[in-house]
């Protein structure tokens, strides 16, 4: 089940690093923690973490990258399955995060800014448009981030994860937290 949240998770943490980029040429993302929460039936609540992202920019745009390789859910198997059952991790090893620099506020040092940014979130193969919701602070050479937003694992051909008669919800809400420096 929490395989293909995690999927979603490291979408919505590239979709956060895209967010917090300035004006300025960015060196790398710090401080990173990437995560997603999936839900299900009578309470049931996964949650995946992960700190492999990365930042760059490209042609006037951020790129956010997770590997998916490290997500964990705190348990084993169900992070197992959720790599090779669900995500295909072999065969899609990162989720990727596009944002256009241009539609984010960057604040300056001490300065908070907040909104949404249009994206283009790969995952599992596919992109899709998503929207980020983003919340700033600049702090000395950078600028703290964090960005949330909310998928459908139907969307980018993820099986919806089942466990002993038990399925998830195919949505899947993501976060991520991370300091660019040099923004």
């Amino acid at each position: 089940m929490s395989l293909r949240r995690l999927g979603i998770a490291s979408a919505f943490v590239a979709l956060l690093t895209v967010a917090s980029s300035g004006q300025a040429a960015f060196s790398g993302a710090a401080d990173t923690h990437v995560g997603f929460e999936a839900s299900g039936p009578a309470g049931l609540k996964i949650t995946g973490t992960t700190s492999d992202l990365t930042a760059t920019e490209d042609s006037g745009n951020v790129v956010l990258t997770v590997a998916l390789g490290n997500l964990t859910t705190g348990i084993g198997l169900r992070d197992q399955h959720m790599r090779d059952k669900y995500l295909e991790v072999p065969k899609f090893p990162a989720t990727t995060l596009v944002v256009a620099r241009s539609a984010i506020a960057v604040p300056t040092s001490g300065q908070k800014s907040a909104g949404d940014a249009p994206g283009t979130l790969t995952l599992h193969g596919q992109s899709h448009p998503v929207t980020v919701h983003y919340d700033s602070k600049g702090d000395g050479g950078g600028v703290v981030t964090h960005g949330s937003f909310r998928i459908n694992m139907n969307d980018f051909g993820i099986t919806v994860p089942t466990y002993l008669g038990v399925t998830v919800k195919p949505e899947v809400d993501v976060s991520a937290t991370f300091k660019l420096a040099g923004t």
